[in-house]
């Protein structure tokens, strides 16, 4: 397995490693997947890959990077080369269609309970976009899906530099963020910005559709707003 970085535990100084997961760690991830799942106050929100979704990706068709202490995977980040078909995030988010090959899915991210507050999450976000950035001839956009409330996970987007470009009901009807970043370019949002309660989904819909993006997230008064910005010459 390639090694891809090395660092020490914050809140046990145990030493780990992010390594390339190798072809046949699917079973492994799965473990991992279902001990995190558990931990979940409300497991519907982490939408589970299959162990042929995990092997389809690491036969070549995507990225995994795996956080291991003492030999065990406890963390893991995927990203997903998609196929071109009707269901292509690329189109919820305006990306001509013959650009979608040059389109990577962030998928599932995992961290156990056992290791949590040590930041990795974040180490494993950052490590896959340099991965993805090294690709640059490849990859020109990466896109993924966020539940609304899943708040972890939204924030570890916008961390990465992702913004909302668009709120679809997705997967079987269920509301779903979907998230973009062009990888060759920064895409400047301007002032003025605008506060929606994240439960005022139509008020979204309408700027996403007028060519805001959804740039960050606050709580304010015990409710949960995300801020949304003009995308330049739109």
């Amino acid at each position: 397995m390639r090694i891809v970085y090395s660092g020490t535990l914050k809140t046990s100084h145990i030493p780990f490693l992010v390594k390339v997961v190798p072809g046949e760690g699917s079973g492994e991830l799965l473990a991992l997947q279902e001990s995190v799942r558990s931990a979940l106050q409300e497991p519907a929100s982490l939408q589970p890959l299959s162990e042929e979704e995990f092997d389809h990706i690491l036969a070549g068709n995507g990225l995994i990077l795996g956080v291991y202490v003492e030999g065990r995977l406890v963390g893991a980040r995927a990203v997903l080369f998609p196929a071109i078909d009707e269901h292509h995030l690329g189109y919820d988010v305006g990306i001509p269609r013959s650009e979608w090959s040059k389109v990577v899915y962030q998928e599932i991210s995992l961290v156990s309970e056992n290791v949590r507050g040590n930041g990795l999450q974040k180490l494993l976000g950052q490590l896959i976009m340099e991965e993805l950035k090294s690709r640059r001839d490849e990859f020109d956009y990466v896109c993924c899906t966020v539940a609304p409330y899943n708040i972890p996970s939204l924030k570890d987007k916008f961390n990465q530099g992702l913004a909302i470009g668009s709120l679809k009901q997705k997967y079987g009807g269920n509301w779903r963020y979907i998230f973009i970043k062009n990888l060759k370019e920064e895409v400047e949002i301007l002032p003025p910005f605008k506060k929606v309660a994240m439960k005022e989904f139509k008020e979204q819909q309408d700027l996403l559709e007028a060519g805001w993006m959804g740039v960050s997230l606050t709580k304010d008064h015990r409710e949960w707003k995300l801020t949304f910005g003009k995308k330049k010459n739109v």
